[in-house]
């Protein structure tokens, strides 16, 4: 890559390291990084991710510090990775390493309510909900529409239905919601150095001049959405410290006896604390608390990544009323739920009871399905995409959302295809015609039926004239 480093930008961090480190930690942000993945563990366990992975030939390493995270390298890579048979079914997502590490450290659990603020690029959105099992509510927030459509479908594909996407301006999330989220992840907006192992970068002291500001606004409004007793990860991809420590000694004063910036570690990863002072001012001696994570020493990305408890009230201003939005929706119960549950039984034979800890919402013709947690959140603003698209009615005609067949599909026993060829397989999921022979069909009395290759749910489609195979799969899904 041969990076052209920025003159001020060796000026300034270089008296930092010995001559020697800094030598080193220059040659690595030149180094290509390692490609990594995590395991979507709500379709596969790692165990069986494995045997698939021995099966491909692909060379995995297992990442100590995340759960589901494995480095990975293959000999054959005529095949982009994200053409693979298992990335089209969301086995695993491609992610780089040190973005797994700020969810880590938060540790969503069961039963939490937890805020991405700054969910974009979407990854760690997806990585706590699956953390977390599928379980209560994960809001991932951007203030950027195209992002949040992205974001929901990402979450769609994924198999996640606990979680929400919200369309909030970052700075003003905490007139909305006043102390009311158990876990915060805020990875800020921040100058991106850490991409001079992927991109040559342009570095500025006026960007971070004006990026500082920016986190400083972001931090004051997450905390404040925090619940009391609730933990918030503060995380940047930049050695910055007016992004980074100078964040964490500004809030400390702030808000100084309503916080504690805690200590954390995970194993076999090793972050370091950094400065004390800076510019000659001393800094809050927690924010050493604060840990760097270089990438010399873990051969990843740089990342800054701290843990804040709030143990006592931060708010210093009202909250903020707002108007709930208009209700153009209405839970389905009673005759018209068993109804449409017969439907899907009389077409998957999908049993009721599977869809007993949701709620299925009818907004005009088309049906939607929710979790009874993330519904008492509808009524806020610019809450979106609180559900996933269930069931269309169209003249009586019931079909299943493509995404709701990923949802449910391990639950069906009828209208269903198995491919036994990969090639075959490999060409639907390009979008090829398929022609289907007598013997592919005969589980299939509907035209929607749900196709299947080596265990695994490839997606939704439809049989046509002469048993021809229509994929339903949406094209952005289809990976150039």
């Amino acid at each position: 890559m041969n990076n052209s480093f920025h003159p001020e930008f060796l000026a300034r961090y270089s008296p930092l390291f010995s001559e020697k480190e800094f030598t080193t930690f220059l040659e690595y942000c030149d180094k290509p990084l390692r490609k990594a993945l995590r395991v979507n563990t709500l379709r596969i366990s790692l165990e069986n991710f494995t045997k698939r992975a021995e099966n491909n030939w692909w060379k995995l390493q297992k990442i100590p510090y995340v759960d589901t995270g494995f480095f990975i390298d293959r000999d054959d890579k005529s095949i982009p990775l994200g053409k693979s048979i298992e990335y089209f079914s969301w086995l695993f997502y491609i992610q780089e390493t040190s973005s797994m590490i700020p969810p880590m450290v938060l540790k969503p659990q069961k039963w939490d309510i937890v805020l991405d603020v700054s969910a974009a690029p979407w990854s760690k959105t997806t990585q706590m909900s699956i953390m977390m099992n599928n379980a209560w509510l994960v809001i991932g927030n951007d203030i950027v529409p195209t992002r949040i459509k992205a974001l929901k479908t990402n979450i769609n594909y994924q198999w996640i239905i606990w979680a929400a996407t919200s369309k909030l301006d970052w700075r003003d999330f905490w007139r909305y919601f006043t102390e009311t989220f158990d876990k915060i992840l805020l990875d800020a907006p921040c100058s991106w150095e850490w991409t001079m192992r992927k991109d040559e970068v342009k570095w500025s002291l006026s960007i971070i001049k004006e990026l500082s500001s920016l986190q400083k606004r972001l931090i004051n409004s997450a905390l404040q959405a925090l619940k009391i007793g609730g933990t918030l990860v503060y995380s940047t991809c930049t050695m910055t410290p007016e992004e980074d420590e100078i964040i964490l000694d500004h809030v400390k004063k702030q808000f100084w006896e309503n916080i504690i910036i805690e200590k954390w570690q995970l194993p076999e990863l090793q972050s370091t604390e950094w400065i004390t002072e800076w510019l000659w001012e001393s800094l809050d001696p927690e924010c050493q608390n604060g840990q760097k994570i270089w990438p010399h020493i873990n051969d990843t990305e740089w990342f800054f990544i701290a843990k804040i408890k709030k143990v006592w009230p931060t708010n210093t201003d009202t909250q903020k009323e707002y108007f709930q939005r208009k209700n153009e929706e209405k839970i389905v119960k009673g005759k018209e739920l068993k109804i449409l549950l017969s439907q899907i039984k009389k077409r998957f034979w999908i049993e009721p009871f599977y869809f007993s800890d949701y709620l299925i919402i009818k907004k005009w013709d088309i049906y939607q399905i929710r979790t009874k947690q993330s519904n008492a959140f509808s009524s806020f603003p610019n809450i979106q995409n609180i559900w996933i698209p269930f069931w269309e009615d169209n003249n009586n005609t019931f079909n299943l959302d493509f995404y709701s067949s990923q949802t449910f599909w391990q639950y069906a026993t009828k209208n269903r295809i198995v491919f036994q060829d990969k090639k075959q397989a490999e060409s639907f999921i390009k979008w090829e015609d398929i022609i289907l022979s007598n013997n592919e069909i005969w589980e299939s009395t509907q035209w929607q039926i749900i196709v299947y290759y080596d265990n695994l749910a490839l997606w939704s489609s439809l049989l046509q004239k002469w048993w021809k195979l229509k994929n339903q799969v949406p094209r952005e899904h289809i990976k150039n």
